[in-house]
């Protein structure tokens, strides 16, 4: 039996075993992220959310995707790298030209030389050139299925949701640190492109997908993080 989540209303829904795509012919209300869990007593009520739910469905889906295969012709199984090459759909190979564009903004932050107790004061350079650019990233390597769903004229724009997800990816510019908070930053970044049907028009066999972005996109955004905190930036 699928687990059933209840969400803060009171509804009741089983647990899907993809993440439900929403319908992108009606326009939606988006909303800027701000921080919801500020004290103990936030959590039991965030771990009633579809947030919640959605989180732990799309975490379980990409990991489902990369467990190996039984073939039934040879008896054995087949199984995938994180450091393997695959066909790249044309979302993915767009997202890992994002992260790639991103990664080359280091030469432009070098880390500085100076004595430093924890991370390196280049990486709020680093940070501001970022933010200053993702705007125009973003409208040039998002899945154009995402750019081109409505907003409701009451709310923030698609954009304005999503954009904080990415910046948040990287490590905090103030503290100077990086952890699995930013981790789950840019999961919930990919979980807003795959429910505004970014992916949804490949047409992949079972699993396919998400291994693409498991090796094509994740895997790329840790490897970025960590020659980051090599150079001491986070």
């Amino acid at each position: 039996m699928e687990p059933q989540i209840q969400s803060p209303q009171g509804e009741k829904h089983t647990a899907s075993r993809s993440l439900a795509v929403l319908d992108t012919s009606q326009s939606h209300t988006f909303l800027k992220p701000a921080k919801r869990i500020n004290e103990g007593h936030d959590v039991p009520h965030f771990l009633t959310t579809r947030a919640y739910s959605d989180i732990g469905t799309f975490i379980m889906q990409l990991n489902t995707a990369m467990c190996p295969r039984k073939l039934s012709e040879s008896g054995g199984s087949q199984t995938w790298q994180l450091d393997g090459t695959c066909a790249l759909s044309q979302p993915v190979q767009k997202l890992q030209d994002l992260l790639q564009k991103i990664d080359s903004i280091i030469e432009e932050a070098p880390p500085d030389t100076g004595p430093r107790r924890f991370g390196n004061v280049s990486f709020r350079k680093w940070y501001e050139i970022l933010e200053s650019r993702v705007q125009g990233l973003l409208e040039t390597h998002l899945p154009r299925a995402v750019l081109e769903v409505s907003a409701n004229s009451d709310g923030a724009s698609v954009l304005e949701e999503i954009t904080p997800y990415l910046l948040g990816a990287f490590g905090s510019s103030q503290r100077l640190d990086y952890g699995t908070g930013h981790e789950l930053s840019f999961l919930a970044f990919l979980g807003c492109i795959w429910k505004l049907g970014g992916f949804s028009t490949e047409k992949l066999e079972d699993g396919a997908l998400e291994r693409n972005l498991v090796i094509g996109v994740i895997e790329p955004y840790v490897s970025l993080c960590s020659l980051l905190g090599s150079l001491r930036l986070i």
